[in-house]
């Protein structure tokens, strides 16, 4: 079967490149402007049908690959302080629908998001340009899993079968930013080697070798709290694991994240993508995907049982390592037991008077285990909680942590289906506004209060019709001393 791809580029996702939110500083980010510009363009150019946008920010299922379902897919910026920047696209129902038909065939794994969930901002800065480049057609949007690297190649040949079955050319996005650990002030602390990962995945773009990628040291890619690994390989195995005409259009790392904008394939001289590789920076790589070095080993048997990890006084030890050496404290090893799995999770600061001093979670994982989930929520509590000030080293005795870890949200049908006591909340209007409640909070005692006080942390007007989730948490308290 030759290949739909007829181009294939990357694109950095930080909202701060949109202009309503940069502002005076995305003089900052000029080089990162112009290079996805000139990227969106060359995509544009080469007269795809459909455009599919893999993004590292959707909604995750650890086991399962994604795309977001239903005709229209819509967005915003409204979590940034630009609402009035929003798009509404059409959605590819019926890439989508042989894409998933595929996936049954093959034993990949893929969840249809609900319809109406609000574009992440993974998706909407690269949406953004794209739009800008003239874009006027249908997109399809596809997120990663915490599967093998293999199965992430093997999502982005069934991406590209399914288009190929269908005839439609198709034009790739990996959104994804490099390294977020390149300066002292960066976002997730600092390291000194982060650089060394960004350069190596520019270096090998820019020799045409995308085996240089897969070879890459796995400590040294989570060393760099990288979030573009995953989005290549879906690109990578959508191409028909051949790059082809590559091209960096711009590296840089301004506020201590590593942005790069780039091509991966460019067939846009001949009909197809099929064009046997000719030129120089045109490889083939290795057929046996499996064998590659950079992707993931068959699992290793399991380790000893080890003693569980008080997840408590790791969000403080986090914190106190943040505090002290101004980076994300490395994760123990091994991880066994309850903790070695994917969760939300929630923690929570407060003083020993009870007053609350910090609160950050997810409601979806972002990590491979809870533990890791627990080490940079804890530092997210501490130190980005735009309701209080950063936490203090001198704090730290005077403090009490403790994590709610979530179990999966649960739609149901109405407040009917809600006891504050005993479920936390989500609401979720349709425009993509979001509000949680954890359960069991002080002075909320009614499904009525509840809803109220998650509509307003939302900023939902009353009487909007909304969806309804529950989960219930296992609320793990500091021991006292």
């Amino acid at each position: 079967m030759r290949s739909a791809v007829v181009f294939a580029g990357v694109s950095p996702h930080p909202p701060i490149i949109v202009p309503e939110i940069g502002g005076d500083r995305l003089a900052e980010c000029m080089a990162t402007v112009r290079g996805v510009e000139r990227m969106m363009q060359r995509l544009v150019a080469s007269g795809p049908d459909t455009v599919v946008i893999i993004s590292p920010h959707a909604p995750l299922d650890p086991r399962s690959f994604s795309a977001y379902s239903g005709p229209r897919l819509r967005g915003d910026f409204w979590d940034f302080g630009a609402p009035e920047v929003e798009f509404t696209i059409s959605n590819d129902l019926v890439l989508l629908s042989r894409l998933a038909a595929l996936c049954q065939e093959r034993n990949i794994p893929l969840w249809l998001i609900p319809a109406g969930r609000r574009l992440d901002h993974g998706t909407m800065v690269p949406l953004y340009y794209l739009v800008k480049a003239g874009w006027t057609s249908k997109v399809a949007v596809v997120g990663l899993s915490f599967l093998p690297a293999r199965e992430h190649v093997r999502f982005g040949e069934a991406i590209a079968d399914a288009a190929a079955q269908l005839n439609l050319r198709l034009a790739i996005c990996a959104s994804g930013d490099m390294s977020h650990r390149l300066k002292p002030d960066a976002p997730a602390g600092f390291s000194e080697r982060a650089h060394l990962y960004d350069e190596a995945i520019v270096a090998a773009l820019r020799e045409g070798d995308f085996e240089k990628i897969l070879a890459i040291d796995p400590d040294l890619r989570e060393e760099a709290g990288e979030d573009i690994y995953r989005s290549l390989l879906i690109a990578y195995g959508a191409i028909g694991r051949k790059l082809h005409r590559t091209e960096v259009f711009s590296y840089e790392g301004p506020f201590g994240v590593g942005y790069m904008a780039a091509v991966l394939a460019d067939y846009s001289s001949s009909d197809n993508g099929s064009k046997e590789p000719s030129a120089e920076g045109d490889r083939t790589e290795r057929s046996d995907v499996a064998a590659s070095p950079g992707l993931d080993p068959a699992p290793e048997p399991a380790a000893a049982a080890q003693p569980e990890i008080d997840l408590p006084a790791m969000a403080r030890q986090s914190v106190a390592y943040y505090l002290s050496q101004g980076k994300i404290m490395p994760a123990p090893e091994p991880i066994s037991g309850r903790w070695a799995r994917p969760s939300g999770v929630f923690v929570s600061i407060k003083t020993r008077d009870g007053e609350l001093r910090g609160c950050v979670g997810t409601i979806h994982p972002t990590r491979k285990t809870i533990v890791e989930e627990v080490i940079h929520n804890a530092v997210s509590a501490a130190t980005a909680d735009p309701r209080f000030p950063p936490v203090t080293a001198d704090e730290l005795d005077r403090l009490v942590f403790s994590v709610d870890v979530l179990s999966p949200p649960e739609r149901v049908a109405g407040p009917n289906d809600l006891d504050p006591s005993r479920y936390g909340l989500i609401v979720e209007s349709a425009d993509g506004r979001r509000g949680l409640l954890l359960p069991d909070l002080p002075g909320i005692t009614t499904v009525e209060r509840q809803i109220e006080l998650a509509l307003r942390k939302a900023g939902i007007p009353p009487g909007t019709p909304v969806t309804y989730w529950r989960f219930t948490v296992e609320r793990l308290k500091e021991k006292s001393e």
